[in-house]
């Protein structure tokens, strides 16, 4: 991609917000909102791309043991990550009056985090690596550490590009980073590197993700930076932060418990089984929570409007998330026969990972909506829910099933966490849809029964494909089935969902008279 250079002020001047308090920008109404979702799918979209070439090479060169180590260390290194970057993002993006203070307060207050947090974490990286019984762990998450001190230092200006709704800006970033990193982990792991290449590759992405960050984004901090500012930050922030806290346990407790109890081998099974489902979440349902929260601040005093843009970014959700993760699990045999035999067994744990991430298209948006609310105290209070037992159901789960085969070990933790799964996002859909923005749970669920059956039916694709006595290479199968299960899912959701269809038919009249309009212009000038 060739690199983009935004319009700057002079060298010595870079731009700045106002100096006066000044309220969020404006959406443009629907037109800035849909390019800002366009965007945050393109940003989405790419980086995922990119990242499932990159995992499916690497996983062929490397195996389970190289995989799961990593995700131990990145796991540690998450959590120190945490400890700065939650609570003052949301707090920037979700602001109704932004002042230049506020901004130099929160980088001063984050650059110190990052460097103290992060010195603690190199440090510290030994006690994790005894915990869990894997010594070469402490070279990995010393060298890992860097990553809290550039989180640190991309905050602030990247909170400051989705508050606007910036996300070709961000897009540019993300994707240029996605690419560059995932060069460098395959060239090392060709040229023999091993684990290191995986470590390279995510020091990279954050490297070059902080330095074209701060090229794209035009605030820059002052020369005498005031930490006055940040008071009128903390209050929302230490909410977000604590819901921060509570997602990192949640949402990490089940590699982190798997890494302690069955050892890095069902790790990395487990991380590469969760891992597909997860980057096609993100794709699909992650690219509109980068949306969500900035929309969805501006309607925070209109609880009936929120409510109806929620609905609205729910239903684009299911349509984008649950087909495909149908198709996924319709394809999961072929395609992990296609990474080799070391991955033997995955498809199983893959499978039940698709269901976890087809739960999760309703929850994902949940947080944005609470946040945007002013309510972060309830989105904490849900996540460490979900924390707190999670926890418990893994430690029962690893005590159980230890001794076990390692597809075994890692069918366990995804059944327990499908399990937890359900009920949490019952619990946070009754508390932020019905309690918190007062409106109707059937409402919000009832447009997105259409994609519920299109996913259905495509991972029910390799049951018919059985009785055909199919029997060809992975490759075929994989081209075979994928392509059956998109067939089923989007025939299926065309022919059920009327707000789908009636988006569509809106938008190509349109189109079609915009069309003859400039035609016409251009034969009478």
């Amino acid at each position: 991609m060739p690199a983009v250079q935004p319009a700057r002020t002079a060298p010595e001047q870079p731009a700045r917000i106002p100096a006066t308090d000044s309220g969020p920008p404006s959406t443009g109404g629907g037109g800035r909102l849909r390019s800002a979702i366009g965007w945050s799918y393109v940003l989405t979209a790419g980086r995922i791309g990119s990242s499932i070439l990159v995992t499916f090479l690497l996983a062929r060169l490397l195996g389970p043991s190289e995989f799961g180590l990593v995700a131990m260390a990145t796991v540690y290194i998450t959590v120190a990550q945490t400890l700065i970057q939650q609570g003052l993002v949301s707090a920037i993006v979700q602001r109704d009056r932004l002042t230049p203070e506020h901004l130099d307060g929160a980088f001063v207050v984050l650059i110190l985090a990052g460097v103290v947090i992060g010195g603690l974490a190199a440090v510290v990286s030994p006690l994790w690596a005894l915990a869990n019984r894997a010594p070469e762990l402490t070279a990995i998450c010393v060298a890992l550490s860097p990553l809290v001190l550039l989180q640190g230092l991309s905050i602030v200006p990247e909170a400051v590009l989705r508050r606007e709704l910036r996300f070709r800006a961000v897009a540019i970033r993300t994707l240029l980073a996605s690419l560059l990193s995932g060069a460098a982990g395959v060239v090392l792991a060709l040229a023999g590197a091993g684990i290191w290449a995986l470590v390279a590759q995510q020091l990279v992405n954050a490297a070059v993700g902080l330095v074209v960050l701060w090229w794209v984004c035009p605030w820059r901090p002052s020369r005498r930076p005031r930490l006055a500012g940040i008071r009128d930050l903390l209050v929302f922030s230490a909410h977000s932060a604590n819901a921060g806290l509570g997602l990192m346990l949640s949402s990490k407790a089940d590699v982190l418990f798997t890494g302690l109890f069955f050892g890095p081998v069902a790790t990395g099974i487990y991380r590469l089984a969760a891992r597909l489902p997860d980057m096609l979440v993100d794709v699909t349902v992650r690219s509109l929570q980068q949306v969500a929260l900035p929309s969805l601040s501006r309607l925070q005093r209109d609880r009936a409007a929120l409510a109806a843009q929620l609905n609205q970014l729910q239903h684009l959700g299911a349509l984008a998330g649950l087909p495909v993760l149908g198709i996924l699990a319709a394809a999961a045999h072929p395609l992990v026969t296609l990474l080799g035999p070391q991955w033997a067994g995955t498809e199983v744990p893959l499978r039940l990972l698709c269901l976890f991430g087809a739960v999760n298209v309703y929850g994902v948006l949940l947080g944005p909506a609470l946040q945007a609310i002013g309510q972060p105290g309830k989105l904490a209070a849900i996540l460490w829910t979900r924390g707190v037992l999670g926890v418990a159901t893994l430690a029962a789960v690893g005590t159980l099933f230890t001794g076990y085969d390692d597809v075994a070990e890692a069918t366990a933790v995804a059944l327990a966490g499908v399990g937890m799964q359900v009920l949490v996002t019952a619990l946070a859909v009754w508390v932020t849809v019905r309690r918190a923005a007062g409106a109707s749970i059937v409402a919000f669920l009832a447009p997105t029964v259409p994609a519920i059956l299109a996913a259905v039916a495509a991972a029910l694709v390799p049951l018919a494909a059985a009785r055909t006595g199919l029997d060809a290479g992975p490759v075929v199968e994989l081209l075979v089935l994928g392509g059956a299960a998109g067939l089923v899912s989007g025939v299926l959701l065309w022919a059920t969902d009327a707000r789908l269809r009636r988006l569509v038919l809106a938008r190509l009249p349109r189109r079609r008279a915009a069309g003859s309009g400039a035609t016409g212009t251009g034969a009478g000038s």
